[in-house]
């Protein structure tokens, strides 16, 4: 005989309850051999019984998310190659593309464009990394005499500013010795650190699999990412069920869109800014012109953010330095022609229209993926942070249109979804 409705309902709330009790301690007592690619795997069996819903396919998509996570910060050190790849290949894509319009064979055209840009890589490291290690080394050597030459022009000028806060005498307390220690033991924790990395990256085997990577195994899969792109595309389109393919593939093109004007304007004019900033230190006699060239390469990345870390140092430099005018002089002319040949010039025509993505956005994107995943973090911050805008875009849509925004009178309205135009604009 069949039970009520209402004990039968009872009856499943009890067994449900039971069974997620006994599952979490059988979880408890085997959590030793259990990580998260396992029950990931455990709740994709567990919910099989619901598929087809749409909270099956939430907690499945969240669940999938959250391994990956897992997965990267345990392992990421050997996926850097593979994404590294992924970057060249996407950076390089619309110039295949060209060539293969011109009809150049894809596979040649592929070739013709990696082997260059990896070349040009390998001696930009080979020559400019001395070169660049005994810029440091000769800082640190000078640093104690930069020290005693600002000091004394210190002395000799009279600034109420410094005096009146007590800054002048604790400048004046600085010992040059104190700062040689100091520049030394900083250089042998870093350089100790990098080493102990390098060794810890992949216990054994996976130490020498990350160091193979960067040098081989990097531009191998770059040819074929590259080359076979579009396929790859389809076949991952073709995954995406039908009646979702539409929507997903127009979120896709416009977060193509963004990253693409990130990733190849803006790592483009930081490379060129940093060449500018570089070479016309070293042309006007400014010291150490070929360090203070790569920080402000590697730091514009970021807008406004390499303008910052280039003058930093630079002044500091600058002001201890023997002619303290003569060298503000130098710094504030290039800086300037720079700064001008970027907003009229570089800016307008390489990254074109702001990605509306802020500095501030991008600074704190990159701050938690170094921090968290290390170098795979920084790799995929400036992704992640323009996919996260996109999905806050589409909520915004989603809110307008929605009837508590609308105080109870939801109507369809034209902005519900955004459009290409609103996904890729600022």
């Amino acid at each position: 005989m069949a039970l009520p409705r209402e004990i039968s309902s009872s009856w499943q709330t009890v067994y449900g309850i039971v069974v997620v009790g006994v599952s979490a301690l059988f979880l408890w007592s085997v959590q030793s051999i259990l990580n998260p690619f396992l029950l990931f795997v455990l709740l994709v069996v567990l919910l099989s019984p619901y598929r087809g819903s749409r909270r099956h396919l939430l907690l499945i998509t969240m669940a999938a998310l959250l391994t990956l996570i897992w997965l990267l910060r345990a392992t990421g050190s050997l996926f850097a190659p593979f994404i590294l790849a992924w970057v060249l290949a996407y950076v390089l894509r619309p110039v295949a593309d060209a060539l293969e319009r011109r009809r150049v064979p894809r596979g040649l055209a592929v070739l013709l464009l990696v082997v260059p840009v990896l070349t040009g890589i390998a001696l930009a490291i080979v020559f400019g990394a001395p070169a660049l290690r005994d810029q440091v080394e000769r800082f640190v050597a000078n640093a104690p005499a930069l020290v005693e030459r600002g000091q004394r022009e210190l002395a000799r000028r009279d600034i109420p500013f410094l005096d009146e806060r007590g800054l002048l005498a604790q400048i004046q307390n600085i010992r040059p010795e104190q700062v040689s220690t100091f520049l030394e033991s900083q250089r042998e924790e870093i350089a100790r650190r990098a080493w102990s990395g390098v060794l810890g990256v992949g216990r054994g085997l996976g130490t020498v699999f990350t160091i193979l990577g960067f040098f081989f195994l990097t531009p191998i899969l770059a040819f074929y990412l590259l080359r076979d792109y579009h396929q790859i595309n389809l076949r991952l389109a073709g995954m995406i069920p039908p009646a979702q393919r539409e929507r997903a593939m127009r979120f896709l093109q416009g977060y193509d869109q963004l990253l693409a004007k990130y990733l190849r304007g803006q790592v483009l004019a930081a490379a060129i800014i940093g060449t500018l900033i570089g070479f016309g230190l070293w042309v006007a006699g400014f010291p150490y012109a070929l360090a203070l060239g790569v920080v402000a390469g590697v730091f514009n990345v970021v807008p406004y953010l390499g303008l910052i870390a280039t003058l930093f140092p630079a002044l500091l430099i600058a002001l201890f330095s023997g002619a303290v005018v003569a060298s503000l002089i130098k710094l504030a002319l290039v800086i300037g022609i720079v700064q001008v040949l970027e907003q009229a010039v570089i800016s307008p025509r390489i990254v074109g229209e702001s990605v509306g993505l802020h500095p501030v956005w991008l600074i704190l994107s990159l701050a938690v993926g170094g921090y968290f995943f290390g170098f795979v973090g920084l790799l995929l911050a400036v992704p992640v942070a323009v996919l996260v805008k996109l999905l806050l875009t589409a909520a915004l849509g989603r809110y307008r249109n929605s009837s508590l925004f609308l105080g109870g009178n939801a109507v369809r309205l034209d902005h519900a979804e955004p459009s290409d135009a609103q996904l890729t604009s600022t």
